[in-house]
């Protein structure tokens, strides 16, 4: 009894000295990672963006029964080298004539009643949707327009010479709307230009290398929702947030960084109030350096971004590799391609500093409280 009793003691203090512990320590670790590597900076939101945010992939899903034709397998290939060279996609052919992968089973039940071959291509998954984007035929056609427009190209030559954003219309068709939302952008953005100014640069700021000025500028990129070759880009905008699918008059996304689109706002929400608040966060000092946390929807743009600004841009970790049909083949099975594409992808990118200081120590306390109950379990043993 009173072995036990003494135990209970023991134990008890062991538990006292542990949360002592485990607090000092946390405390410790905040405060230390507040005053020296907190992710923050005075660097202008959208100049961060362009030169360390890597575009989010579009998942492309490529549904058939079977061997596909020539012609398909060079539709997936070229699918597959526009996601190696510039375009933010990644790309998997899935035969359902097998056994589903579980990653796919999802996908799979988007589009089970289509003939196949059939594309289905989605969101990010850092957009938080289960809304794909589109879903149909495999052909030339359809892969070109997922890809690429003229629009598209229009908003990545704008932001890689620079712009700080460009606020794109997506119009109603209502010439009389379209226009008051337009000259209201054009009058206001030219306004705010003047007023604002950049934060000023700190000694610790993360360094800068893309080749292109550092300015405060802003443009009007007009789009007609009933111009044939932007009808993918159309869809994409509008399958954002369901509330935009359902809005029928103009829409204004401001886009910045490499492709990344803010909320869209209907033509009667626009403002200069909100013009000039839009405008104050991407030129505003960048907060948190953490892409995902801050707001936007990375929009599918074929460029190659590092190239355009310098070629040796300052950029977080690469997509995973992507899978091309020659691999698919030697793989055997698309069970085994999720493997392979696993096994190609690179680490994820550094935690921040303050995470990472934190998990360090608690690491720390994880090892302390595994030796003193290791010491307790033998001095139990010992009596």
């Amino acid at each position: 009894m009173l072995r036990n009793v003494r135990g209970g003691v023991i134990k008890k203090r062991v538990v006292k000295r542990i949360s002592r512990l485990l607090s000092a320590a946390l405390l410790a670790a905040l405060g230390w990672a507040a005053t020296h590597d907190v992710a923050a900076c005075n660097v202008p939101v959208f100049r961060y963006a362009l030169e360390r945010w890597p575009a989010d992939a579009y998942r492309v899903t490529v549904f058939h029964r079977g061997e596909l034709a020539a012609a398909q397998k060079e539709v997936v290939q070229a699918l597959v080298a526009a996601s190696e060279s510039s375009a933010n996609l990644v790309v998997a052919a899935v035969d359902a004539a097998k056994e589903l992968p579980a990653h796919h089973k999802d996908a799979w039940n988007l589009v089970k009643d289509a003939a196949l071959p059939t594309v289905l291509v989605q969101y990010p998954a850092s957009a938080q949707t289960d809304r794909p984007l589109w879903s149909g035929p495999l052909t030339v056609e359809n892969a070109r327009s997922l890809v690429d427009s003229p629009a598209r190209r229009q908003l990545a030559e704008r932001l890689q010479k620079g712009e700080s954003a460009v606020w794109l219309l997506l119009e109603s068709g209502d010439a009389a709307q379209d226009k008051k939302v337009a000259d209201l952008l054009a009058v206001e953005t030219k306004r705010v230009e003047k007023e604002i100014e950049l934060p000023p640069a700190a000694p610790d700021d993360p360094s800068m290398s893309a080749d292109v000025p550092l300015r405060i500028a802003f443009s009007v990129l007009r789009v007609s929702r009933n111009d044939p070759a932007e009808q993918m880009f159309v869809r994409m905008l509008c399958g954002l947030r369901e509330e935009v699918a359902k809005e029928k008059g103009p829409l204004v996304f401001p886009v910045f960084g490499r492709g990344r689109a803010l909320d869209g706002f209907a033509g009667a929400q626009v403002t200069a109030e909100l013009i000039e608040n839009v405008i104050a966060f991407i030129c505003g000092a960048c907060s948190c350096e953490v892409k995902s946390m801050n707001p936007g929807v990375d929009l599918l743009v074929a460029t190659d971004w590092d190239a355009a600004l310098t070629g040796q841009a300052v950029k977080d970790p690469p997509l995973p590799a992507l899978i091309s049909l020659s691999a698919l083949a030697a793989a055997g099975q698309t069970g085994q391609v999720a493997k392979a594409a696993l096994a190609a992808a690179p680490a994820g990118p550094p935690a921040s500093p303050l995470i990472r200081n934190v998990a360090l120590v608690l690491l720390i306390v994880v090892v302390v409280i595994g030796a003193l109950t290791a010491a307790l379990v033998l001095k139990k043993r010992n009596r």
